[in-house]
Formats: structure tokens, C-alpha cells, sequence
């Protein structure tokens, strides 16, 4: 028996094969290719050799060729994909190419590539493997759930998002219908009408559409979804694809807004209302104290030297009457300030002269010594008699809760576009816990509620004044120490001094 000559027989396999073979340069000219290489792109050899096989691949696929016979020459590893080829008439020839590399001493030579050339056919079945591959991928990996049914509402598919949202497994629920699963029972009449008429008139109204609707759970319970559903017809009849998300979470936390913003409401009315009330009672109250305090004044003036007493009762009268004018008015301007009407008469004024004249006028009825350290000037616009009130309420509560000191430290000092005024006292102070809340209305600190008496409504008032005008108002304050309470203005223009 003569031996086989292994070079005859690789020639022979080579240039017999059905598969196109190429081998080429390392930098990509080609050095050779089999007759079925040839045949099929309808070349001769003498085009071809010295080449470069860039130019015989389709466009759209020479960066992955170029990637993937890099890859196989770095690498030491065959690298297999799809490529399309173009024939000399520019026709597109589709396969699956292999690449492999040689190499001597580790330096490679040469790429051999095996393209295998596929028909119609096998072109179509790939297709649709990759396809299938694909949808399956889909269907398993989606966000959404995805339920695949027929003509009869019986459940052909049921990804693992399903099986998580609604309970079932897809071995529980396979060939079931929608109807006597996963539609509640108020739905299911609507939904076998809906799929009659869709089959003798192809239309549908909830088709492609998105849908808001609540669903069964393998429990019992029912929740919420987002629903959309599409269809598509076979030969073995229509099939309608749903894709649902389990909403029931966003749905509580909306309802759970609207119930807060419903609740917000009602309790702004019920406050417009009970500001209306405090507004009119007060106003109301006005007229019959004005002229209790007129006839007390009055009678007050027609007592002689023997009625000492009755003078007394009367200007003791006549005190509580002003006390209780002043808690009226309290009353009255935060309902104005809550129901938006606390206008504001504004005028330009020389703020140094006005902080001082103000003091002064508070002098006269305060025991506590007030003691201006700085007064800048400044031009300021504001409503004078609303900061007369404001400077009045913040020395009236430093007098109040320093009864064991004599004395007020102000200042005013003018920082660049703005006006700060502070007033210290040397009292009992606020504690840390009760900083944040000391503007807010009806506050009081309840460690001296019951030693102090109040609304606590005045530095609320206080602070919405100073607001309106521009500016702010803060606190720093320390429990045993006293406390300087600030407020700033913005400064219209400055005097030069």
C-alpha cells in the first residue's frame, strides 16, 4: 500500500471544498483562495491575489471583520460571526465565516478564514432562530409582564415578570383564560363582549392604547396595573400581546397625596373661615368697647376729690379696656395677615431719626433704661406705624422677660445694601428647642407660659411685617443669658454723613 501524500490531500480538500477558503497576508492581502471561493463571488484568481480582502466584503460588515480577525490574531483564538460578501456583480452573498491564525515562534504568519455559504433557506431558518432567541430573551428579561393569548382568550405565553406580579407559575396558568384567572369579576362580562365584536369587526378600543386598571392576584387581592395590549394576525388566527406593570404602589402614594392635599385644603378653609370670624368679631367688638372706654373716661372726669376711690376703679377700668383693645387688635392683624390683607403704607424716611424718636416715646412708659449703642443712617422705605409696632413689641417682650434686669442694649448698623437692628436684653432666654418656633403663631414657650401672660401671636405678627417690608427676622438667645432678637430692612439709599 502506497502512503498517503498529505499534501496532495489538503490541496485536494482545499481546493474541492464546498465552503469558500482564504488565506491572507497578515495585513489583510489575500494570498490565496479555493475554487468555490471564486465560483461563488464570480471572480478569476488573477483579480483577486495581491488584493486586499477588504474590498470584496460587503460595507455595512468590514469594522467587524476588522475586529474580529484582529481579535483572532492577538488573541491566538478562532473567532466565527456572520459576514456578507459582494460579487463582482454586487450581489450580497450571507454566511458564517471562521478565522484562525498561524504562527512560527509565536509570530503570526498568516489568516486562514472557512466562509460557509448559506441558502435561502438555511438564511430564513437562521433568521428565525435568532428571532425566536431573541423574543425568548425578551420574555424572560423584560421589565414588564407580557402575556401572549388567543382567539379564546387562553394563555399561550407568561414570562417570569407575570409569575411575580400575579402569583401564578406559567405550568398553573398555561391554557387558562384571562377571565377565570386574572380579570376581576366586574370586568369579565365587557372584556368576552369586547373580544366578540373585535373578531367580527377587527376593531378594537382599547387596542394599542394604554389602559389604568386593577387586576387579580393568585390571592384573591386586587391592585392596580398599567395595561397595553397589541395584536397581530397568523395563519392559526389572531394573537393579542399584553404588557402590564404593576402600578399599586404609585397608586396608594397618589391617593395618599390627594387625601394630604384634600386634608391641607379643608384646613385652609376651615382657617379662612375661622380668620373671617376672628376679622368681623373683631371689628364687631371695636365699636361697643370704644364707647365703654369713652363713658369710662368720661364718668372718670366727672368725679370730685371725695370719690378717690371710684376714681381708682375707674382708671383700673379704664387700663383693662386699653389691655383688651390692644388684644383685639393683636387678634385682628393676623387674621389680616392670613387672609392676604395687611397693606402696607410706604414712604421713604431717614431711619436714624426714626429709630431714636420711636425709643424715646417708648421711654416714657417702659422702666427698663433702653440704651442706644449705634444708630447708622440710612434711607429705608417702610410703613411707619407698622415698625413703630414692631420696635414697641420687641422692647415690651424684653422688659417682659428681664424683670430682674434695668436695662435694653439697640443697635442699628448699616451692612452694605441692607439695615440690621438687634434689641438685647438680659432675661431668662429661649431655649434651644424653642429658637426655630418662636415666630411661628401662638407659640409660647412652655416653661414660662404660666409665669408670662400672651397670645403668642406678637412676634409672629412681628415677622411677617418685617417680611413684607423685605427683610427678615432671627433670634440667638442662650437660657439664663438673655436673649437679642435682629431684624434686617433693605436700605433705599444712604446719607452720606
Amino acid at each position: 500500500m502506497q502512503p498517503i501524500n498529505f499534501d496532495n490531500h489538503f490541496r485536494d480538500l482545499f481546493e474541492n471544498s464546498n465552503d469558500l477558503i482564504q488565506i491572507l497576508q497578515i495585513d489583510a492581502e489575500i494570498l490565496i483562495v479555493n475554487r468555490a471561493w471564486l465560483h461563488t463571488l464570480k471572480y478569476e484568481f488573477k483579480d483577486v491575489v495581491g488584493k486586499n480582502i477588504y474590498q470584496f466584503i460587503h460595507p455595512d460588515y468590514r469594522e467587524k471583520y476588522r475586529k474580529n480577525r484582529q481579535g483572532a490574531i492577538n488573541n491566538k483564538k478562532n473567532k466565527s460571526f456572520d459576514l456578507a460578501y459582494l460579487t463582482s456583480t454586487n450581489e450580497i452573498v450571507i454566511g458564517e465565516i471562521n478565522i484562525g491564525c498561524s504562527y512560527i515562534d509565536g509570530v503570526p504568519q498568516y489568516t486562514r478564514c472557512v466562509f460557509k455559504n448559506l441558502s435561502e433557506n438555511q438564511r430564513a431558518e437562521k433568521i428565525v432562530r435568532e428571532s425566536e432567541k431573541r423574543l425568548k430573551a425578551f420574555l424572560t428579561g423584560g421589565p414588564d409582564a407580557v402575556i401572549i393569548i388567543n382567539e379564546a382568550q387562553e394563555i399561550l405565553e407568561w414570562n417570569p415578570k407575570a409569575e411575580a406580579i400575579f402569583g401564578f407559575s406559567f405550568q398553573e396558568i398555561k391554557g387558562k383564560t384571562l377571565t377565570e384567572t386574572i380579570i376581576p369579576p366586574q370586568y369579565r362580562e365587557a372584556q368576552l363582549r369586547g373580544m366578540q365584536h373585535f373578531l367580527k369587526t377587527c376593531e378594537g378600543p382599547i387596542l394599542n392604547k394604554t389602559l389604568e386598571i386593577t387586576a387579580l392576584h393568585k390571592s384573591g387581592k386586587e391592585f392596580f396595573i398599567n395595561l397595553s395590549i397589541s395584536n397581530v394576525k397568523l395563519d392559526e388566527g389572531w394573537l393579542f400581546i399584553a404588557f402590564l406593570s404593576d402600578i399599586s404602589q404609585r397608586k396608594e402614594t397618589e391617593e395618599a397625596l390627594i387625601k394630604k392635599e384634600a386634608e391641607l385644603l379643608r384646613s385652609q378653609l376651615l382657617q379662612e373661615k375661622n380668620d373671617q370670624f376672628i376679622s368681623t368679631v373683631s371689628h364687631e367688638l371695636k365699636t361697643p368697647i370704644t364707647t365703654i372706654k369713652a363713658y369710662t373716661q368720661l364718668t372718670l372726669a366727672m368725679c370730685n376729690d371725695q370719690q378717690q376711690s371710684i376714681k381708682a376703679n375707674l382708671s383700673k377700668m379704664d387700663q383693662m379696656i386699653d389691655k383688651l383693645v390692644f388684644l383685639i387688635n393683636q387678634l385682628l392683624h393676623v387674621s389680616q395677615i392670613n387672609l392676604g390683607k395687611l397693606n402696607l403704607l410706604k414712604s421713604k424716611i431717614n431711619f436714624k431719626p426714626f429709630l431714636a424718636e420711636t425709643l424715646n416715646a417708648i421711654q416714657q412708659i417702659t422702666p427698663h433704661q433702653i440704651l442706644i449703642e449705634r444708630n447708622d443712617e440710612a434711607e429705608i422705605t417702610l410703613d411707619a406705624v407698622r415698625l413703630e409696632q414692631v420696635i414697641a413689641n420687641l422692647i415690651s417682650n424684653a422688659a417682659k422677660y428681664s424683670p430682674g434686669e434695668n436695662k435694653i442694649i439697640v443697635r442699628s448698623i448699616k451692612k452694605q445694601n441692607e439695615l440690621i437692628c438687634s434689641f438685647t436684653d438680659f432675661g431668662i432666654g429661649i431655649a434651644d428647642e424653642s429658637v426655630q418656633k418662636i415666630f411661628h403663631r401662638f407659640f409660647r414657650v412652655d416653661d414660662v407660659s404660666h409665669r408670662f401672660t400672651g397670645f403668642g401671636i406678637g412676634l409672629f405678627i412681628c415677622n411677617q411685617i418685617i417680611t413684607e417690608h423685605g427683610g427678615k427676622m432671627w433670634l440667638k438667645s442662650e437660657q439664663g443669658k438673655g436673649s437679642t432678637f435682629y431684624f434686617s430692612l433693605p436700605v433705599s439709599d444712604s446719607f452720606s454723613v
